[in-house]
């Protein structure tokens, strides 16, 4: 964690699918162009940023067809899709050093709470062991890349956020992913909980846009530890 209150230089957005990640993102870094501040380098979801050429969306391409564009990438391998998007993501964060060495403020869409909800909720669908896989996942992860200095969970009503999903890439989700984005929701809470100190709970149905859009304003906005 960055010490004294700093401003986060690795920042991600978390939530299930329609809670606005985004959108919310693409609010902050117009607000900042339009008040000629640098904006954050946004590093979209699962690396969908540059050319074929890229690692990282190679990787992501091999899950893609694998699992014939399954929405979570499921091909019924849950232990090497795991490995795969952890390389995926542990790409991003190599993509970035530079950057983030240079001073540079990074949010990644999505980043490794994602990977570590969604594939503990994978590799555990009938039990209770995807809470305990999920930190096991964050611990390990960790030791190939840091974790987000802040991660901002953006929370809403399942079915709200779902349906609004739903609409916006015209398909209709299954019973069965129903299940997985409430298990999800309530697996990014229970993280949040545990890690206070890192997360950001934001939730649609107690702020509007506005009061969104300020408070991750804000967080961007901490300075730094005062000089020695």
């Amino acid at each position: 964690m960055n010490e004294n209150g700093s401003a986060p230089k690795l920042l991600s957005i978390e939530g299930i699918n329609g809670v606005g990640k985004t959108y919310l993102t693409g609010l902050v870094v117009e607000q900042l162009t339009r008040d000629g501040e640098d904006p954050p380098v946004v590093l979209e979801e699962f690396s969908r940023r540059s050319t074929d050429t890229d690692l990282g969306r190679r990787l992501l391409g091999t899950l893609v067809q694998a699992s014939g564009g399954e929405r979570f990438l499921r091909a019924g391998y849950p232990g090497s899709e795991t490995l795969l998007l952890l390389a995926v993501k542990t790409h991003d964060y190599e993509s970035v050093l530079d950057l983030l060495a240079a001073g540079r403020t990074v949010i990644e869409g999505r980043s490794l709470h994602t990977t570590a909800v969604y594939q503990s909720l994978i590799t555990h669908p009938d039990d209770d062991n995807a809470y305990s896989f999920a930190t096991t996942l964050l611990r390990h992860a960790a030791l190939y890349r840091p974790l987000p200095d802040r991660t901002v969970l953006l929370t809403d009503d399942v079915e709200a956020a779902v349906h609004r999903a739903e609409v916006r890439n015209a398909e209709t989700f299954t019973a069965e992913q129903w299940v997985l984005h409430r298990r999800a929701a309530a697996l990014f809470e229970r993280l949040a909980a545990d890690d206070p100190d890192r997360f950001l709970v934001l939730d649609r149905r107690e702020h509007d846009t506005t009061a969104l859009t300020a408070a991750l304003l804000e967080l961007l906005a901490r300075p730094g530890p005062s000089p020695a």
